[in-house]
């Protein structure tokens, strides 16, 4: 197993396991990203990798899809909103880890 799909499926999981939204939100968002890297071949050993691949991202409608979904939800909860509902967002993200042939 690619070791990116491996820590996007470990953060996944994460998510779904933590009691703290901040946790869940962020490994969210990290987990997209490691798709990200993992589908682009993204070298993270680059200097700006993380710029090159938010730019992949942006560029890539399923992705950034779920991407936009959690910023969303990070945006309310600091602005306030203590009940959000990342169950969905698991759910779609498990569907695309899913979807990878190596898993």
């Amino acid at each position: 197993m690619n070791s990116h799909v491996y820590l996007a499926k470990h953060l996944l999981e994460l998510s779904k396991n933590s009691s703290d939204n901040i946790i869940k939100l962020q490994a969210l968002l990290r987990c997209v990203e490691e798709l990200a890297i993992y589908k682009y071949k993204i070298d993270d050993s680059m200097e700006n990798y993380q710029k090159i691949t938010i730019n992949f991202i942006k560029n890539d409608k399923e992705l950034y899809d779920l991407y936009s979904i959690v910023l969303d939800l990070i945006f309310y909860y600091l602005l306030g909103g203590e009940n959000i509902n990342v169950s969905e967002i698991e759910e779609k993200i498990n569907e695309k880890i899913n979807q990878i042939k190596e898993i």
